[in-house]
């Protein structure tokens, strides 16, 4: 299983492999975009431990997943 980033470089990385060497720019900026998913990856496994942790202290608790989603990431 991929965590949602690790599957956005791979479809980032195909789409850099299809363009045409001759479209510079184009290819430049998925090659930037990797290069940025690729700096996330960190963040994404630590959001992903606290998240677990985060559930194993709280097991008992009546919040279900999406109001955890909710709580922690749900920016307005």
């Amino acid at each position: 299983m991929k965590t949602p980033i690790q599957e956005l470089i791979k479809q980032l990385e195909d789409l850099r492999d299809s363009i045409s060497e001759d479209d510079a720019m184009y290819r430049g900026g998925v090659v930037n975009a990797i290069r940025l998913a690729e700096g996330m990856l960190e963040k994404e496994k630590k959001v992903i431990e606290e998240a677990y942790w985060e559930g194993c202290v709280q097991w008992d608790s009546e919040d279900d997943a999406e109001d955890y989603y909710n709580k922690t990431f749900k920016n307005k």
